[in-house]
């Protein structure tokens, strides 16, 4: 497989071009990203929980932890670093794996941290259909929506949540080096193409749960950054908008301050906090070739935190899901191994 002589993306990457010295369109277009710092990131949240009299007493901030590499560092920088008043609020899916649940319970114990897990079984009702409904017409675009009912349950709970308590501060964990852009790109996130999308194969909306998640899904990823930005709620993206994710800081302090541990099903460090989220990626690199892994990678030869040998070593160590897990997975949701992978390998065959 060609792949860029910069980073590591494959020939077969949505919207990919090379040049004459081999070089992919997206390292042409990289820009370095400039930070805000953590100067001025005190000074916002200062400010602004100043002008908020009417306010929850005990708690400056609701950090949305899933437990991952992630939102484990934002719980401990902002409790840490800041010195925020922090509490966690988690949602139980239904699907968390028991070191995850591991994971949790260790931070907010050593950092002294209140958590609150709210148990929502949206995803645990649409699941099965929606993985149903997918094998009865494959579709590489769709893969994206095996997880329905997750979206809706973390966004809206948050916010739910930190607006019942009078909590103004939201902080979430986005950060561009694992924004996986290729999946967007395949199914073309506009309004329309996406409610094409689901009323093409007519078993997708036969189930009424999932019909109603779905409309919630898809209202609240094109309309929950106005109802954000309108509400007295502030909402902060550290790794966007004010400090650089630098992976090798974070797993050190996660390791050594947090006990913290990855996934053992998984070798890679990220995306193991949800065994839904595993079945996707198994998904896209049996169709595709490659998941969130190869973007990863190449986000952080572009960022010079990696070399592009080191990043193809460790590609081919981390990039697989094995079929154990996925077996395993499929065992829980009491799906058969053959037909969903015969389905699996048909979608890649288009």
């Amino acid at each position: 497989m060609k792949r860029c002589t910069k980073c590591i993306l494959p020939e077969n990457y949505p919207r990919i071009t090379f040049n004459e010295q081999g070089v992919c369109n997206y390292c042409v277009a990289y820009k370095e990203r400039k930070y805000l710092g953590d100067d001025a990131l005190k000074e916002r949240i200062k400010h602004f929980l100043e002008t908020k009299k009417d306010r929850n007493k005990n708690y400056d901030c609701v950090v949305g932890f899933s437990g991952g590499r992630d939102s484990t560092y934002l719980l401990y920088y902002f409790t840490k670093v800041l010195n925020l008043r922090v509490l966690a609020y988690s949602v139980d899916n239904g699907f968390i794996p028991e070191q995850t649940k591991q994971n949790m319970k260790n931070t907010t114990d050593i950092l002294n941290v209140k958590l609150v897990i709210e148990v929502h079984d949206l995803l645990k009702k649409c699941v099965k259909h929606t993985i149903s409904s997918w094998m009865c017409m494959p579709s590489l675009p769709m893969i994206e929506t095996l997880c329905t009912g997750c979206r809706v349950n973390m966004i809206r709970g948050t916010f739910n949540f930190a607006k019942k308590n009078k909590i103004p501060l939201i902080i979430t964990g986005s950060t561009p080096f694992e924004s996986a852009v290729y999946r967007t790109k395949i199914i073309v996130l506009t309004p329309k193409r996406y409610l094409y999308q689901i009323i093409r194969n007519p078993k997708w909306i036969m189930n009424r749960t999932y019909l109603i998640t779905q409309i919630k899904e898809y209202l609240y990823y094109f309309h929950s950054r106005k109802m954000v930005k309108e509400s007295e709620i502030l909402t902060i993206v550290l790794f966007r908008d004010y400090i650089r994710w630098r992976e090798k800081e974070i797993s050190s302090t996660l390791k050594n301050e947090l006990n913290w541990k990855k996934n053992p099903n998984v070798e890679s460090s990220s995306r193991g906090d949800c065994d839904i989220a595993l079945l996707k990626l198994y998904v896209y690199t049996k169709v595709l070739g490659f998941n969130d892994k190869v973007d990863n990678l190449s986000c952080l030869i572009r960022d010079g935190q990696i070399g592009r040998e080191e990043a193809l070593e460790r590609l081919n160590k981390e990039e697989e899901i094995s079929e154990n897990t996925i077996n395993a997975i499929l065992d829980n949701l009491e799906l058969n191994h053959i037909d969903f992978k015969n389905c699996v390998a048909k979608c890649a065959r288009k």
